[in-house]
């Protein structure tokens, strides 16, 4: 008995988790249904029923491909095999019949070019899961999405999949406990250049073009590695990120994985950066406070704040949400020069157009934070308890239950510490590191007593509070701001659209769907359970 039947894993799959029909259009082109059509299904080659790094758990007659398919299977296989030796082994599912044709319920699976893979257990378990189980795990599905785009003998059409967190994917219904790879007939694609917007930048055939090369290429040269920027990804590139893995300790293998790519971008980090002349670059508003220092503004070409995006961000920040600006981009102009010019007329603020310590303390005290953000600089498990308590009355929220929900979620969010926390810090560092800078919403991954993601919530939360948290996400941890959104968005359902008062109310008290607050209904009987016995506590 195999392990995927003795953990159940063969039975459920069948039985439900991947017979869900996949009724996508995969678009075959012209020439691909002209293939089919002179019998290419004659070419058919079976799976085995397992071999390095897999098992296939759907019956053998199920597991017919065309050979490059099953080559491409098997090469992303053995690679997986490479990185976990141990387990989990990947799942394969449906692929085709013997010949192709009609399978039954899916429209798909008919030329031997589809198959269906399961996701990848955050331990070393061979067992069913969907994309919200507690057990699954999004790096690893991702690194086996990767192996998949980035395999050399077969060219992927499409993947679905529908975790909204994994990159290189397309949402299709039927698709939460597995993802469907649909290759490229063997032979059909004649593009020059292989789209290098999913998964590991590396050397391929053809070899990767686009943004994200350009980046990687002008990044390892600021990094001081003498390598062209053209956008391709040929061999001049791949031996650039093999110097840079060399001189960093990495392991040299020329592919700018996630680690390759979070050790560059830390060491960019690093550099000190300084303006063609002697005025450092990076200032923040408190900087000109503390080192008395003072800014001509009047020349829009010239001045400082022309170079020094974050300080002109930060100001436009403050002006936005004082009505005096409408967009804040960073980039220093002649709107941003009037509205400064109209602050300083609206506080009678002398000195021309000169940005100097008083006018920086006036727009620091402007900002509509100084008055929204809680007398809160962090304490122990106890304190901070009581502190939600007090913020939450403070924010106008009276309901116990309400409370009791807020309470239980930030005791969920950071695994009962009850301490600012960023995403994925269960798994330590440097991996908790190495994850973020893999996230596609990376650097607004999760950060605080609730995990405040994406850019456009720190956007909305920088406005409401008139502090940069787009230029400086980091500030998410500071006690008093992360307790503010904490209550805050929960109240006014900012997460995710809903809020406290849709599921917890005098009419109801519903803990269970009270989750769709943060994170549709992930861990929400875990997170009711809390609710109930903080409820207990308050009354």
């Amino acid at each position: 008995m195999t392990a995927f039947q003795q953990t159940g894993h063969f039975q459920s799959h069948r039985s439900h988790s991947h017979k869900c029909s996949c009724m996508a259009d995969i678009g075959f082109t012209a020439e691909e249904i002209e293939q089919f059509t002179w019998g290419m299904r004659g070419l058919y080659q079976q799976l085995p029923p397992a071999g390095p790094g897999y098992e296939c758990y759907e019956p053998a007659k199920n597991c017919y491909g065309l050979p490059e398919v099953i080559q491409a299977i098997q090469y992303v296989c053995t690679e997986w095999h490479k990185l976990y030796p141990n387990g989990p082994r990947v799942g394969i599912g449906d692929i085709s019949y013997q010949g192709g044709g009609y399978m039954p319920p899916h429209q798909s699976h008919q030329h031997g070019l589809d198959v269906d893979v399961a996701l990848v257990a955050s331990n070393h378990e061979e067992i069913p899961l969907t994309y919200y189980d507690a057990k699954y795990s999004r790096q690893r599905t991702q690194q086996l999405i990767d192996l998949f785009q980035n395999n050399p003998i077969l060219g992927i059409r499409v993947i679905f999949f529908n975790d909204p967190d994994v990159y290189g994917v397309e949402y299709c219904a039927g698709h939460d406990n597995h993802f469907h790879v649909s290759f490229l007939s063997p032979g059909v694609s004649a593009a020059p250049y292989s789209s290098d917007q999913i998964g590991d930048l590396r050397l391929v055939v053809p070899p990767m073009q686009g943004e994200r090369v350009r980046k990687l290429q002008a990044d390892l040269a600021k990094a001081g590695i003498d390598v062209g920027v053209d956008g391709i990804f040929g061999k001049q590139t791949d031996a650039a990120v093999r110097q840079f893995q060399s001189q960093q300790g990495l392991e040299i293998d020329g592919i700018a994985g996630a680690m390759t790519q979070a050790r560059l971008a830390k060491i960019l980090r690093d550099q000190p950066t300084a303006r063609s002349g002697s005025e450092p670059v990076g200032l923040k508003l408190q900087d000109l406070i503390d080192q008395k220092k003072a800014i001509p503004f009047e020349d829009v070409n010239a001045s400082l704040l022309v170079e020094d995006q974050r300080l002109c961000t930060e100001i436009q920040t403050i002006l936005r949400v004082n009505g005096l600006l409408e967009v804040v981009d960073g980039l220093y102009g002649p709107k941003t020069r009037e509205a400064l010019r109209r602050f300083k007329d609206s506080r009678h603020l002398g000195g021309g157009d000169v940005l100097g310590a008083t006018t920086a303390r006036a727009l620091l005290d402007s900002r509509p934070g100084m008055g929204f953000l809680p007398d809160w600089q962090g304490g122990d498990k106890q304190a901070t308890i009581q502190a939600i308590i007090q913020e939450a009355r403070r924010q106008g929220i009276t309901s116990k239950a309400q409370i009791a929900y807020i309470l239980a979620t930030a005791q969920h969010e950071t695994a009962d510490s009850f301490q600012p926390v960023r995403e994925g810090y269960f798994l330590g560092e440097p991996n908790a590191e190495i994850h973020r800078q893999s996230l596609r919403y990376s650097p607004y991954y999760g950060r605080g007593y609730v995990q405040l993601t994406w850019d456009y919530n720190y956007r909305q939360y920088s406005d409401i509070l008139g502090i940069d948290l787009v230029n400086e996400p980091d500030l998410v941890m500071r006690p008093d701001i992360s307790l503010f959104i904490l209550v805050d968005g929960m109240k006014r359902g900012v997460f995710t659209g809903v809020k406290l008062d849709d599921y917890i109310s005098e009419q109801q008290i519903d803990y269970y769907n009270a989750r769709r607050i943060i994170n549709w209904i992930d861990q929400a009987e875990r997170i009711a359970t809390h609710a109930n016995t903080w409820q207990t506590r308050l009354a």
